[in-house]
């Protein structure tokens, strides 16, 4: 028999799977639009699939442009797919009836994790092997190497604890606000929830924008001076 976690466990894959479903069928939708280049140009009269994409994806591109600079195109595919996924994964918990897969740790870990790997395979391909070097003396001079004992495991930690906090931080929050929905959706079911459903929505965007904001900052932080060197 099934228990309760694992029937949880099984609604939260049937959700990211559905969200993965949406996402792909979405996305094909408006590559069709817009390899049509007389449609491509001309701008949608109303908000439909492909304003969403291209409304949301702008949107990421500014923000990643602030963050990383003029490299930041490099960059889009990864954070731009997590982003479109976990925004869409978070508006799935305003649904009666549906778990959002972000308010489940597999699934936020699981993010945080691929951010984590990601954004260390650029700092190797931007430093080489200094990318590890500095975590063991990040003062950068002779001196610094006297500190590694100490610096090391400060750095180690910095940087390993930033994928879980990623995963916590989006998790708990999508938790607190579902929770809260469904509350005052039992208790009132009718008109009073409306706001608390607007404020769901913005909970979604906010959680979003933080989780690609810090994306951002991790990979300029690990490929700035790479970055920098080539312009």
């Amino acid at each position: 028999m099934i228990g309760k976690s694992g029937i949880t466990t099984v609604h939260h894959i049937f959700a990211a799977l559905l969200v993965l479903v949406i996402l792909l069928v979405g996305s094909t939708i408006a590559r069709l639009r817009l390899a049509d280049l007389e449609k491509a140009i001309i701008p949608p009269s109303r908000l439909g699939v492909v304003a969403f994409f291209e409304l949301f994806l702008e949107t990421v591109f500014g923000l990643m442009e602030q963050i990383i600079g003029p490299t930041y195109k490099r960059y889009v595919p990864l954070i731009g797919t997590l982003g479109l996924f976990i925004f869409c994964s978070n508006l799935l918990g305003l649904i009666p009836g549906m778990l959002p897969p972000t308010d489940n740790l597999n699934t936020t870990f699981a993010c945080g994790i691929i951010v984590f790997i990601y954004f260390n395979l650029h700092g190797l391909r931007a430093h080489g092997i200094h990318h590890l070097l500095h975590m063991a003396n990040p003062v950068g001079t002779w001196w610094g190497w006297f500190l590694m004992p100490l610096l090391l495991p400060v750095e180690l930690i910095s940087v390993c604890v930033r994928p879980v906090t990623l995963g916590l931080r989006l998790a708990a929050n999508m938790v607190g606000d579902h929770a809260v929905l469904l509350a005052f959706a039992g208790i009132f079911p009718l008109l009073l929830p409306l706001p608390f459903y607007a404020l769901g929505l913005l909970v979604c965007l906010i959680q979003t924008a933080v989780f690609v904001i810090l994306s951002c900052v991790y990979i300029a932080l690990h490929t700035a001076e790479a970055e920098e060197g080539h312009h």
